[in-house]
């Protein structure tokens, strides 16, 4: 199913802010992505992209540009940046919120409250092993059955400023059109995802997901917090397989799964725990790329 990429709105100035916080509904659920250098306490937040949900405004803000006060700045209403983050009652939702909640906290004294960590939903529907968590880019080319073109200009993208991320792409200001479509990228599809994955839990495993994201914050934000520790790849159930035997649809789910990861990392190199990965590119594969686009778009 095709997801119409929304056009951001760039926040880079005080104005700007209070027409979007002032913008946001108090029903409305907030898609979230943060950018910056090694983004964590130990390096730096320059950008939060947020999708509204329903409306799927989207915008970006400017922190590098604004500074505290993209937190600390009230609207007419009385309403902060930091207030909506940190409101349990308004809903969340993040691609693996740790070194997000870990930056937020570590620069801006940013509690988030009120997440729902997709990446747990993902491993917390899967039918076999939960062993490891899963990146963005694998769910997005797996679960969401995206045309070809659509997936492939994603992942250019992604390849794209991926590498040149060692060349601090988030902090050159003005901001160019890639790297914004980058940040959109991260949040865009994340609403269809969350919905899939929702509906292939019960209960249980809700609840077991949005209690692990709440704790995932917390010890984000706690001082023993690693933000490039190797343990981030595994989940948090383990194997996962004690939950019981599975029934023959669930194996035929299963072996699709597996069946797929192979074919991907065949094709694409990627493995269990993508979302931190750089994706070099080297001139044949530029090449490939350019080659490719232009006879498609004649």
């Amino acid at each position: 199913m095709a997801t119409p990429t929304p056009s951001p709105t760039l926040i880079s100035s005080l104005p700007d802010l209070l027409v979007f916080i002032s913008s946001i509904p108090p029903s409305g659920t907030l898609y979230l992505d943060l950018e910056g250098k090694s983004l964590s306490r130990n390096g730096t937040l320059s950008l939060i992209t947020v999708l509204i949900h329903p409306t799927r405004v989207t915008s970006l803000t400017d922190v590098q540009t604004l500074g505290n006060s993209a937190f600390t700045t009230s609207s007419a209403n009385g309403k902060t940046l930091k207030a909506i983050l940190e409101d349990p009652h308004i809903p969340k939702c993040l691609w693996d919120v740790r070194n997000d909640a870990d930056a937020l906290w570590a620069h801006y004294q940013v509690r988030l409250r009120g997440v729902t960590d997709i990446q747990l939903l993902e491993n917390a529907s899967r039918a076999g092993d939960k062993t490891y968590v899963r990146g963005l880019d694998a769910c997005v080319e797996k679960d969401l059955r995206l045309k070809f073109m659509e997936v492939h200009r994603w992942i250019k993208t992604k390849k794209e400023v991926k590498a040149l991320m060692p060349n601090d792409i988030f902090t050159r200001r003005p901001l160019d059109a890639k790297t914004m479509q980058y940040c959109v990228n991260d949040v865009v599809h994340l609403p269809a995802l969350h919905n899939i994955y929702a509906k292939r839990i019960d209960s249980q495993w809700m609840k077991k997901a949005m209690d692990e994201s709440a704790r995932r914050v917390v010890d984000a934000c706690g001082p023993l917090y690693e933000p490039q520790s190797e343990t981030k790849k595994l989940g948090p159930w383990g194997s996962g397989l004690d939950k019981k035997l599975l029934t023959m649809d669930e194996w035929l789910d299963k072996w699709e799964e597996d069946r797929i990861d192979a074919m991907q990392q065949d094709i694409f190199e990627y493995g269990n725990y993508d979302d931190s990965e750089d994706y070099p590119i080297n001139s044949k594969d530029a090449a490939w790329d350019d080659t490719f686009d232009s006879c498609w778009e004649k």
